[in-house]
């Protein structure tokens, strides 16, 4: 699972914090998904958060109120946005990312590569979801109820916290694609 780390360690390389601990699995074949659980309070004076393209999504739940506003190269910023407790972000990296923070930042980011969604559908037999609804700032009571369920498989022993989060995973994964997937476009 050397790809899971890969992320969840080039995650917390982007946010530039040295106190993040991450969750990996692979629910279903080779896909990995992996959960980063990272803090840290940034002053105004701190370079911005840049996201290199992947073909993944970021589901970004706020565990506490965060300040931050979207950056691009081409533009000028985004304005400053208040993200509530408990709302998330959905984010495509395929073109990467980049925000400016401000203040405390308390996350858990879940990384999901396009090849899991595609798994996810294959095995339920269902039409494959080709791209994701991005999103910023919106309530989503069944993701921010998931992330309170994975807070303690943190702290738990490897072989209890692994049982249980093949299954989380499987829920969490199955509720981002039923609620925010899009399939190909049929003529």
């Amino acid at each position: 699972m050397s790809n899971a780390f890969a992320a969840g360690e080039k995650i917390a390389d982007c946010f530039r914090t040295g106190n993040a601990r991450s969750l990996m699995t692979i629910p279903l074949r080779r896909a990995v998904l992996s959960i980063t659980h990272l803090w840290r309070n940034y002053d105004d004076d701190d370079p911005p958060v840049i996201l290199p393209p992947d073909n993944a999504f970021l589901v970004v739940l706020y565990l506490c109120d965060a300040e931050h506003r979207d950056i691009w190269p081409d533009r000028p910023p985004g304005a400053l946005k208040l993200y509530p407790k408990g709302s998330i972000c959905l984010i495509d990296l395929q073109q990467g990312v980049g925000i400016a923070i401000q203040g405390g930042f308390e996350v858990l980011v879940f990384h999901i590569p396009y090849e899991h969604l595609a798994e996810l559908a294959d095995e339920a037999g269902e039409p494959r979801v080709e791209d994701l609804t991005v999103c910023r700032g919106i309530e989503d009571r069944t993701v921010r109820d998931i992330g309170a369920a994975l807070m303690p498989l943190f702290d738990m022993a490897d072989d209890v916290r692994d049982r249980l989060l093949v299954h989380v995973a499987l829920a969490f994964n199955a509720h981002i694609a039923q609620r925010y997937g899009r399939p190909r476009y049929q003529h």
